[in-house]
């Protein structure tokens, strides 16, 4: 996983009670496969996931600038552009899919949604404003990682261009 449930309290509050493993890392799973994979592709995808498994092992190696500009943003381009970073387009992203999904839990006896004793249910329209709001804002923060990503290959394939040469002989 490239995000944690961290990442996703950083852009919207969510209760710090709640089992994260069971309610917030499937959508975070969910999000890398639809969202992430396809924009960034398997190997890109791979090379990020891969360099921060190895910054967190016990001896630690540090994350590439590339990958740190990537996940946590950065402007670019001599200052002319700016990236609000993974981190943030994952953490709109899966708080939106949260959001939509969170209040229905499947029982023995069926579907329910669960209301505690001194809470009031919010109502469908808002729940559907609120996510796709999140969704919104994730998928332009998503767009502009691209876009960075994009940036940095062109500028690696401008040096390693070299350009043919041709001589024709002009006149006699």
């Amino acid at each position: 996983m490239i995000i944690t449930p961290d990442s996703i309290r950083s852009v919207r509050p969510i209760a710090e009670n709640l089992n994260d493993d069971k309610r917030l890392v499937p959508y975070i799973e969910e999000c890398e496969t639809l969202y992430l994979l396809p924009k960034l592709g398997a190997k890109q995808f791979l090379l990020i996931e891969k360099s921060i498994k190895d910054s967190l092992l016990s001896t630690p190696v540090p994350l590439p600038d590339a990958i740190v500009s990537l996940l946590d943003g950065c402007y670019y381009d001599d200052d002319n552009r700016h990236c609000d970073g993974l981190k943030k387009a994952m953490g709109y992203l899966v708080y939106s899919r949260f959001v939509r999904n969170q209040n229905v839990n499947v029982t023995a006896f069926g579907m329910v949604k669960k209301d505690g004793q001194f809470s009031e249910s919010v109502d469908d329209k808002t729940i559907v404003r609120i996510a796709n709001d999140a969704e919104r804002i994730g998928l332009e923060y998503l767009k502009q990682c691209v876009e960075l990503l994009n940036f940095g290959k062109e500028r690696r394939d401008q040096r390693n261009f070299k350009p043919k040469c041709k001589f024709k002989a002009i006149g006699d």
